[in-house]
C-alpha cells in the first residue's frame, strides 16, 4: 500500500493478454543443445531458431513458474510469494516455446511510469536473448514511456541487460536487512519527531521496491538530529544508520546491499 497520497499504482483491467499467442508473426532467435538433442539429424553445433510466444501468466502456471524460479538465489525466490497479486495486478507475462515456459516478467503501471521487476529466464538458456524480448514485449505493451527497474550491483547479468535495452543509471539505494519495524516502532524506539526536513539533497527514495523520484514524496519526516526516515515500507533512512533493522538507505553501510536504479525514456 502506498502512503503518499496521489501517487498510486493503476489497475489495467484483466485480462490485458489473451491466453494464446501475443505476436504470431514475430520470432525471437534461440540456442540451446537441449533442443538439439531432440533433433538428432542436426548436427551439434547448428543454431536451431525457435518461435518465442508470449503470454499472460494464468494462476494455473504457479507450479511452472515455481519451478523455473526455485534457484534464483541459494534460499529461493520472491516471486512465489507475489504470484497471486501479480496474476491481478499490472502486466505478468511468460515466454513460451514448445510448449514450455522459459521466462517471466512483471511490471507495474504507475500514473507516469512503469516499474519492471522479475525478470527470470530459465537457467539453460540465460543470455540467449529471452530476457531481453521480454522486456521488450512489455515496453510495446505498457501505456507508459518512461520504464525504471533496480538491479542489484552484483547481479551482472540483469544490469547488463538493462544497458543493453537503452536504460540509463539514475540513483542508487541500499538494502540492510533486519528485525522488522514499523514507522510507529521506529518513533518510539529512537525518539523521532516528525519534522519538516529539506530533502534537496536525495534524487529518489523507495516504497515496496519501487523507486520513485523524491519530488513525488508526500509523506511524513521523521528525526532525532541524528536519524532522519520517511514513513515508507519498509522505512527510508536519508541520514544516519541503523542496525540490525531492515529499512532502506540513500547511504552504503558495510552490510548493505546496494542497488542501481536504471532509467529509459521512450519519445517523452
Amino acid at each position: 500500500m502506498l502512503i503518499f497520497p496521489g501517487y498510486q499504482q493503476l489497475f489495467l483491467p484483466q485480462p490485458i493478454l489473451s491466453p494464446v499467442s501475443i505476436i504470431r508473426y514475430e520470432t525471437y532467435k534461440l540456442f540451446s543443445y537441449k533442443y538439439l538433442n531432440r533433433l538428432v539429424y542436426i548436427k551439434r553445433g547448428v543454431k536451431l531458431f525457435q518461435a518465442l510466444r508470449f503470454e499472460k501468466v494464468l494462476p494455473e502456471d504457479r507450479d511452472k513458474i515455481n519451478k523455473l524460479t526455485e534457484n534464483t538465489w541459494i534460499w529461493g525466490d520472491y516471486i512465489p510469494d507475489y504470484f497471486d497479486k501479480w496474476v491481478k495486478e499490472g502486466l505478468f507475462i511468460k515466454a513460451v516455446s514448445d510448449g514450455e515456459i522459459l521466462g517471466i516478467i512483471h511490471a507495474r503501471i504507475f500514473e507516469d511510469f512503469t516499474w519492471f521487476e522479475g525478470i527470470r529466464v530459465k537457467q539453460e538458456i540465460r543470455r540467449k536473448g529471452v530476457g531481453k524480448a521480454l522486456a521488450k514485449k512489455a515496453m510495446e505493451l505498457s501505456p507508459k514511456k518512461i520504464f525504471r527497474l533496480a538491479a542489484n550491483e552484483k547481479n551482472v547479468p540483469s544490469v547488463q541487460l538493462a544497458k543493453a535495452l537503452g536504460f540509463k543509471e539514475i540513483d542508487m539505494f541500499y538494502f540492510i536487512d533486519g528485525k522488522v519495524y514499523d514507522i510507529k516502532e521506529l518513533i518510539n524506539e529512537f525518539k523521532l519527531k516528525e519534522v519538516k526536513a529539506n530533502l534537496k539533497n536525495v534524487k529518489g527514495f523507495v516504497n515496496d521496491w519501487v523507486w520513485y523520484p523524491i519530488t513525488k514524496y508526500s509523506g511524513k519526516i521523521y528525526s532525532n538530529g541524528e536519524l532522519t526516515i520517511l514513513e515508507t515500507n519498509p522505512p527510508f533512512l536519508v541520514n544516519g544508520y541503523l542496525e540490525n533493522i531492515r529499512h532502506m538507505s540513500k547511504n552504503f553501510t558495510s552490510n548493505s546491499e546496494g542497488f542501481i536504479v536504471f532509467e529509459l525514456k521512450l519519445n517523452v
